[in-house]
């Protein structure tokens, strides 16, 4: 790797590394922290595995920035290796070249550098996901050799696909396209005739129960909302117009420079490899750009689309994928100048993102609108100690309730809290907490934060015989006005 190419690793490892230690809880971040805090056999919004292991880490470690990305250290580097063991099932001991060449394209994505940085599901997801897809891929080449392959990879296979399905439920796309590629390859087709991989189906079932039975228990309100979620009739030429948008997003946040290095690569390719990564990507792909015609298709939803394109690349940049392949240069040279634009354009976005979570949003120097979300990050330790003062001249312990989900997740992270509520208009895991909570709760004083982005609605305060204003808490960053929280003392909760 030449020296330019190593810099721009060596800053897009720095920023990651200044982020994971020093950028305040994202309101998602916390938000899936807290359901770590109230184990449960799933949540409204997603499956349980990434708050399972957040609450043990929790548990473990207690509370810093380091534990609540603490497990996004440990997959990305479970997710590098299965790419390093990828590389070398496809060009040997070149991998060792290779795997840094990868690691560079997949940072310098925007849409895998915001994954694979947030303690989020995504980054649990497409780890289990990869490291399943590899599997299985070795298994049917061994299938395809021998009539058998090794049983190990196919239950690993297995096991790997249905932890990532309990984890997110878009990983069941890297599924669908794997069984796509055996179901239409003649010579692996009769693998459906094979009871191992019908024993495959049953572990999947298995792993899912948890989530099943969650669904089951909450009249299927994960299932629904997924179901219904986002669906907006439009205009017919509006929703002819939508593919196109997903697509555009898409290619935005993959990068263009990786979108045709990657596109490049695979039309190198060949063999059993080319044909899986093929079908793990049109399948996802071709569902979501359908489920954009008559709902909304987000870009990051395809995140799985990729990933078996990544090993692809050195096909696109280097001399030759073969031994000696001395340096990345590809098509005389023409790929390499697109190779430096990617790690320009990487660095770039992921510079305006740690700054956006460590120092303040960019937003904020054209006004006080825009980047609501940016803004809510920051405050949230003035705003504890204001409650805190306030709850200190109470006659008894109050009820912390707040207007949106993402303010009480992140007031509860920063008051280690795990009771901080919300009341809002929209439904999350925080409706069926209040519905369980309901006679506990009711008749109790609360102290109420709002703001501007989330004021509070009629249908809140008629939850309480009065609700009394009492302070406001001005959030600045560097001179900066960010936002304003508004807190009162609601009287007798009625849930």
């Amino acid at each position: 790797m030449s020296s330019y190419l190593s810099l721009f690793l060596l800053l897009l490892i720095l920023l990651r590394c200044i982020f994971w230690l020093f950028a305040p809880p994202n309101p998602d971040e916390a938000y899936y922290w807290l359901w770590g805090q109230h184990l449960d056999f799933s949540y409204y919004d997603h499956p349980p595995l990434q708050s399972w292991l957040q609450g043990l880490i929790t548990a473990w470690f207690g509370k810093s920035l380091f534990t609540l990305r603490s497990l996004n250290l440990l997959t990305n580097g479970i997710f590098f290796y299965t790419y390093y063991y990828i590389l070398k099932y496809l060009y040997g001991d070149l991998a060792r070249r290779y795997i840094w060449w990868v690691i560079l394209a997949i940072l310098a994505s925007p849409l895998y550098s915001i994954m694979l940085s947030l303690a989020w599901h995504d980054h649990l997801a497409i780890t289990l996901s990869l490291l399943g897809a590899y599997l299985c891929i070795r298994f049917l080449d061994e299938y395809l050799v021998n009539g058998k392959g090794t049983n190990w990879r196919l239950y690993g296979s297995a096991i790997a696909l249905s932890l990532a399905h309990i984890t997110k439920y878009n990983s069941l796309f890297m599924t669908l396209g794997l069984l796509a590629a055996i179901a239409t390859y003649s010579q692996l087709r009769k693998l459906f005739q094979d009871l191992r991989l019908w024993l495959c189906f049953v572990i999947g079932a298995i792993a899912f129960l948890p989530v099943f039975y969650w669904n089951y228990s909450n009249n299927f309100l994960s299932f629904r909302f997924y179901a219904n979620r986002s669906v907006d009739s439009g205009t017919l030429i509006m929703r002819l117009l939508e593919p196109l948008g997903f697509i555009g997003i898409s290619l935005l946040m993959l990068s263009p420079f990786v979108a045709w290095l990657l596109w490049q690569g695979f039309c190198n390719a060949k063999g059993i490899y080319k044909r899986v990564a093929l079908w793990t990507f049109i399948i996802p792909t071709g569902l979501l750009m359908v489920i954009s015609l008559f709902s909304t298709a987000l870009y990051y939803w395809n995140i799985h689309a990729y990933l078996l394109l990544f090993p692809l690349l050195p096909l696109a940049v280097a001399d030759s994928p073969q031994p000696p392949a001395p340096s990345p240069r590809g098509r005389g040279g023409e790929n390499l100048k697109i190779f430096y634009g990617m790690g320009v354009f990487g660095l770039l976005f992921t510079s305006l993102f740690v700054w956006n979570s460590c120092m303040f949003p960019i937003s904020a120097v054209f006004g006080k609108d825009g980047d609501q979300d940016g803004r809510m990050i920051y405050g949230w330790k003035e705003v504890a100690a204001e409650v805190q003062k306030i709850s200190n001249t109470l006659p008894e312990s109050p009820l912390l309730i707040t207007s949106d989900y993402r303010s009480a997740a992140e007031l509860a992270y920063e008051m280690q809290n795990p009771n901080v509520t919300a009341i809002s208009k929209r439904i999350s895991q925080f409706t069926i907490w209040n519905l369980e909570n309901a006679v506990k709760h009711k008749g109790k004083n609360a102290i109420v934060i709002s703001d501007q982005w989330y004021p509070l609605t009629d249908e809140a305060i008629a939850h309480f015989d009065r609700v009394t204003p009492i302070s406001n808490v001005k959030i600045h960053r560097f001179g900066l006005y960010l936002k304003t929280y508004e807190i009162a003392i609601g009287q007798n909760y009625k849930p």
